[in-house]
């Protein structure tokens, strides 16, 4: 491992990137990161988040590492200094310090912790935010707080004042375990249940159902079949008193569930629904995107997707990381061999081998390697996940009852794909293979 110049320059080592980038032949993210691990930082992000914070000066130079002894120092001389605005001299103004220490800091989570409670304690207002999203929402500390997956700084934030808001109770959807939730819930947020389904969550969703969440209002079984999930999910949905001939009131508006089912390449869901006493009129779509399923044809249809936030190509190509995210090796290789993309984006932007990584399909992982897919691709942008962070991810925020975690991160760090987390995952056994990783 090398050591950091004294005063590092992020140019510097942007220039070094791509000099190991073009030696080598490989991507330049590839390059960042490798870069970034032999300085002994998990991700080129926080190595260049370190580089950043080394140049800062005041306030923030305390804020981005979390440095608490040195943020009690310079609020004991200037207490004022605690809800001064950081930055950006615009009519806008800039960030305040307790939003700067929640969206940049590199620290620990307990050191964050201590320099928010520090930051409170000389006058931080708990309910701090900016309006963001062109206008339509607030994007408050609370946010944030859930955003790191802290529920102890979540809870902090609560204890002194800040009020649990909608958009950050969305945001909590997104994470596992049920004390986010415990905290920020005010009636009527269990509305959001379809958000926990995007997730394959069996103890975030029984957290909805123990609150009584009408799951027919919220049309959760529709939603969970076109977001891939389970049938341990779907089954609990059933039980909950889903009803299996409901038409759906949004996004496909009147599509029954069992043609749904077809319509998303779901022939898991679309046995259960049946078994269950759900009929539907099928059209032409719906019959050839099922045949796909059951392994009778290679050929999609070309039709609009069944719902947002799943990319509209026009043919379709969206169902084969649904194949991938269910483990269906079998498909993805026909619709492959068929021509289609092995990089097609689905739901939410990911490539099928987010899709099967985030579920631990290491089948299906396996065979997206073997096929060229790309073990650099960010899901969103350059900081996005990668496959291997999808997996890690997947582990604890998403994980599959019949998930291969193991044998999925072990295919990914073999190829070579890099991530921006580390240790420790909660698995000794994925531990210890991210600790091979270049």
């Amino acid at each position: 491992m090398s050591d950091l110049p004294q005063r590092p320059s992020l140019e510097h080592l942007r220039k070094q990137a791509k000099a190991r980038s073009r030696a080598q032949g490989v991507p330049l993210s590839r390059a960042q990161f490798e870069l970034a691990r032999s300085y002994g930082f998990a991700s080129w992000p926080r190595l260049a988040a370190y580089v950043r914070a080394s140049g800062l000066e005041g306030l923030e130079r305390a804020l981005v590492p979390a440095d608490a002894p040195a943020l009690a120092s310079l609020l004991a001389s200037d207490p004022g200094a605690a809800t001064r605005p950081i930055g950006d001299p615009t009519p806008a103004g800039g960030l305040v310090p307790l939003l700067v220490l929640l969206r940049r800091s590199i620290g620990s989570p307990a050191d964050v912790r201590e320099c928010a409670r520090l930051l409170l304690d000389a006058g931080a207002d708990p309910e701090s935010h900016t309006v963001e999203w062109d206008g339509q929402g607030r994007r408050t500390a609370l946010f944030d707080a859930v955003g790191r997956g802290d529920a102890a700084l979540a809870e902090v934030l609560v204890e002194r004042g800040a009020t649990p808001d909608e958009d950050a109770f969305y945001h909590a959807c997104e994470q596992s375990g049920t004390a986010l939730l415990d905290l920020l819930h005010r009636p009527g947020f269990e509305r959001m249940v379809a958000h926990k389904l995007d997730f394959e969550d069996a103890a975030g969703l029984r957290w909805f159902l123990d609150r009584r969440v009408d799951v027919n209002a919220c049309r959760a079984l529709h939603h969970a079949i076109v977001r891939g999930r389970g049938t341990a999910i779907l089954t609990m949905l059933l039980d909950a008193g889903a009803e299996v001939n409901l038409p759906w009131d949004r996004w496909d508006v009147g599509r029954r569930p069992l043609a749904l089912a077809a319509r998303s390449g779901h022939l898991a869901a679309y046995e259960l629904l049946a078994a269950r006493g759900a009929s539907a009129e099928l059209d032409e779509v719906d019959e050839a995107v099922l045949a796909v399923a059951r392994g009778e044809s290679a050929r999609l249809p070309s039709a609009p997707p069944p719902a947002l936030g799943i990319p509209d190509s026009g043919d379709f190509g969206w169902v084969l990381g649904q194949f991938a995210g269910l483990g269906r090796t079998d498909v993805v290789r026909a619709l492959l061999d068929g021509g289609l993309a092995v990089g097609t984006r689905g739901w939410s932007n990911f490539t099928p081998l987010d899709q099967a990584a985030m579920h631990g399909r290491t089948a299906t992982v396996r065979l997206l390697i073997e096929r060229g897919a790309d073990l650099d691709d960010r899901a969103f942008d350059e900081e996005g996940p990668t496959p291997l962070d999808c997996a890690l991810w997947g582990l604890r925020n998403n994980r599959a009852d019949d998930g291969d975690y193991r044998g999925t991160v072990r295919a990914l760090v073999e190829a070579g794909a890099p991530t921006r987390l580390a240790p420790p995952t909660g698995d000794a056994t994925i531990d210890a293979l991210l600790t091979d990783t270049p």
